[in-house]
């Protein structure tokens, strides 16, 4: 009890301090890194790695000898407002594409397919507030407008992802980034509007757009390394109909997610040992050896301790 009683006590006066330091560090400079200028905020800094939270959400991380130029420019941070991230985004993709805003999102997607995809990113958005609202875990709102980006194909996925130096697969429908606060996905049916293709697009929008509405309402920290069990077991819940559309698929039964429930009960029959599940918590080492049975234990232990323990679940990720 003594031991756990001083790991709370250490673990608020971290989070008071991160708090403390966010606070004051929110003055706005402008720096040139690598040819690029940069304007952001400083979010940590020591003699060997900086990290600048930019206007548009990006986290820029360097060693201080790379940047040039500094120079103080407000005493305050503002992020970019919809208006000006949107004339970014258009300059950066092109006439090729088109860039529609909804209440939370700005959604990059080809020319004329703006019923396709933008509704459905700010749906999940809305249903992740409500899913959380309703066990008593009051999300924050996004600092940054929260940008998806759905290319035409997967050459030109594979070449933005390259550009990030993030490695993909046709596989990989999509991803959403830490760094550049980005979901970024393909058309896997480029255009031809294949039901079983748009299954694999719809649910890639609600698993990486669940990654990105937690790191940007407070339920992950982009600025620390989470656990994967606790940022995919969260995905994999929001994968079930009766999480990301409560209003129509009410029953626990609904909530459960099927796929990743018949992984789990494989993996526990075949190769899951008895007591795996403290060094399941403790590393996640499990996520590299054998993904497809850690995605499934993710989700089985999120799944049991929100539906269970909401309450103690939700103090959980707020600490």
């Amino acid at each position: 009890m003594f031991k756990r009683a001083c790991f709370y006590l250490l673990s608020l006066v971290l989070v008071l301090a991160y708090v403390s330091d966010s606070t004051a560090q929110s003055w706005t400079l402008k720096m040139r890194l690598a040819n690029q200028s940069i304007v952001g905020t400083p979010v940590y800094s020591s003699q060997s790695k900086a990290i600048v939270l930019a206007r548009d959400g990006r986290l820029w991380e360097f060693s201080p000898s790379q940047a040039k130029d500094y120079e103080k420019i407000s005493d305050s941070f503002q992020s970019y407002n919809q208006q000006e991230l949107r004339s970014q985004l258009m300059q950066e993709f092109g006439p090729e594409y088109e860039v529609t805003g909804t209440g939370h999102y700005l959604v990059v997607h080809p020319k004329g397919q703006r019923n396709i995809w933008a509704h459905r990113f700010e749906d999940l958005y809305r249903s992740f507030h409500v899913y959380f609202n309703a066990r008593g875990f009051k999300v924050q709102s996004p600092q940054f407008p929260l940008v998806a980006i759905v290319t035409k194909d997967y050459d030109s996925y594979a070449k933005y992802a390259a550009s990030e130096r993030v490695k993909v697969s046709p596989r990989i429908v999509g991803f959403y980034s830490t760094k550049t606060n980005r979901v970024v996905m393909y058309d896997i049916t480029a255009g031809k509007k294949d039901s079983q293709g748009w299954n694999d697009n719809f649910a890639t929008v609600v698993h990486e757009a669940t990654h990105q509405t937690a790191y940007n309402t407070s339920i992950h920290n982009r600025l620390s390394a989470q656990p994967v069990w606790i940022v995919e077991g969260l995905a994999t819940m929001f994968e079930a109909p009766g999480v990301w559309n409560s209003s129509q698929f009410r029953h626990q039964k609904d909530r459960i997610n099927r796929d990743r429930w018949a992984s789990f009960v494989q993996h526990a029959k075949s190769r899951r040992k008895t007591g795996s599940l403290d060094s399941f918590i403790a590393s996640d080492q499990h996520f590299k050896t054998n993904p497809n049975a850690a995605y499934a234990e993710a989700w089985a232990l999120s799944f049991y301790l929100m539906e269970t323990s909401p309450k103690q679940y939700s103090q959980y990720l707020a600490q």
